[in-house]
């Protein structure tokens, strides 16, 4: 197998699938110890539900991953087999109303039953002069457990499949500004390498969320197509890379939040002689963005990675803008 075959499968097996933007510059042999850290921010707007008046600029909405994959090598007729750990240490933002775009009522003052209006109830805190809290700021961690393998590779091709596991570590599951989360999630890469300074790049991404354990976090379909340009050097003696191409992550599942309903949702009329009703509004998300992701190789074993992502179109969005930083190192433990 070639090196480029060999760095294109660790591009997706050491890679975080369930962002589905990074992947990884370097390494690919058996024998391997890849070690990275990686910061991320995600900005622009955060969409909980439909209704334009909930949505809200997230500050403080970090996350902060520490992670090892180690590539044993050929198991029977796997190649590459490889297991990766990582630990997130998360921060997430809290999810207020704007009075100026839209005035919540207290819980009890009167509102219910008028079309249109809205309260801060249903577990929900009302902060006073329209402000309506309905998540406080959270931080916690996601464990993830990554096995991959190669099923078929040669100088041109390559395919990959994965399987992975997370468990979170004090997060209030019931949040929409969450980093991802998938108890379960399975996928594969598919690589074509087109020129020297080419290559294509699919990838597909299957995860539960918090199913079948509950329904506090939607699971995900997601679909990348990079074109991945490489170049010896770029404004710095080193040599570069970037990775660029369409990104879209849909819902598979919906699920529905009271506090939002209440604030949100309309109050559907009733016919005389009945109580009007609260409607519900489902979240349930979709994702149309651009990935950009540049990388520098200051060594054949240390790399710099870099990464924007940018919505056009969707909605339910948890934030509609993520930058990426990241330092990846490799360790050859055995020849």
């Amino acid at each position: 197998m070639t090196r480029i075959a060999a760095a294109f499968l660790s591009s997706f097996f050491l890679s975080t699938p369930a962002l589905g933007f990074v992947s990884t510059p370097v390494g690919g042999h058996p024998g391997e110890l890849d070690l990275n850290l990686q910061f991320t921010a995600e900005r622009g707007k955060t969409e909980p539900t439909e209704n334009q008046d909930s949505w809200f600029k997230p500050e403080g909405f970090h996350e902060y991953k520490l992670g090892a994959g180690y590539t044993f090598g050929d198991l029977g007729p796997l190649e590459f087999f490889a297991l990766r750990l990582e630990g997130t240490f998360f921060q997430s933002p809290e999810e207020v109303s704007d009075p100026d775009k839209f005035e919540l009522a207290a819980p009890g003052a009167g509102s219910s039953g008028v079309p249109g209006a809205g309260e801060c109830t249903a577990g929900a805190e009302y902060l006073g002069d329209g402000v309506c809290q309905f998540y406080s700021a959270d931080e916690g961690g996601i464990a993830t457990a990554t096995v991959s393998f190669a099923v078929i590779h040669d100088a041109k091709f390559a395919l990959g499949l994965f399987v992975r596991g997370q468990v979170p570590i004090g997060m209030d599951l019931d949040k929409f500004a969450n980093p991802r989360l998938d108890y379960f999630a399975l996928g594969s890469q598919v690589g074509v390498d087109l020129k020297p300074w080419l290559l294509y790049e699919s990838s597909i991404y299957l995860g539960s969320g918090t199913r079948p354990f509950g329904e506090q976090q939607n699971g995900a379909f997601a679909l990348t197509n990079l074109f991945h340009l490489r170049a010896r050097s770029w404004l710095l003696p080193w040599k570069a890379g970037l990775k660029l191409g369409p990104y879209l992550e849909v819902d598979i599942h919906e699920r529905h939040d009271a506090r939002y309903d209440a604030a949100y949702s309309p109050i559907a009329l009733a016919a005389a002689g009945e109580q009007p009703s609260q409607s519900s509004d489902r979240i349930r998300a979709v994702r149309v963005a651009t990935a950009i992701l540049p990388y520098f190789l200051v060594t054949e074993h240390l790399a710099v990675e870099l990464g924007y992502i940018q919505k056009f179109f969707g909605y339910d969005a948890r934030a509609t803008q993520v930058y990426f930083l990241g330092l990846r190192g490799l360790f050859a433990l055995r020849e």
